[in-house]
């Protein structure tokens, strides 16, 4: 579902703004096409990432306080994934 309305809206939204001089609409669907499937994978993976990291760094620091900056950081990779998706979204619609 949140894949699907990440294609709705990068659809909607980025194509008349960013090609909007560009006179072949099969390559701008297929170029938004997969942008939004990069972002929406990556999005999803971050989520993921973060609710488990997330969970398993707090009860982690519930019996140790020590950890508590590791579960931070680890957490924190998490979301980078979702930076990385979005990059590799642009790089794909400005190629």
């Amino acid at each position: 579902m949140i894949i699907f309305l990440n294609m709705v809206i990068l659809l909607i939204l980025l194509s008349p703004v960013v090609y909007a001089a560009e006179a072949d609409t099969n390559a701008l669907v297929s170029k938004v096409f997969a942008a939004t499937i990069a972002f929406g994978v990556a999005v999803a993976a971050a989520g993921f990432t973060i609710s488990k990291a997330g969970s398993a760094g707090l009860a982690a620091s519930a019996e140790r306080p020590e950890v508590r900056t590791v579960a931070i950081i680890i957490a924190a990779f998490g979301e980078a994934l979702a930076i990385y998706g979005i990059a590799i979204a642009f790089f794909i619609l400005s190629a």
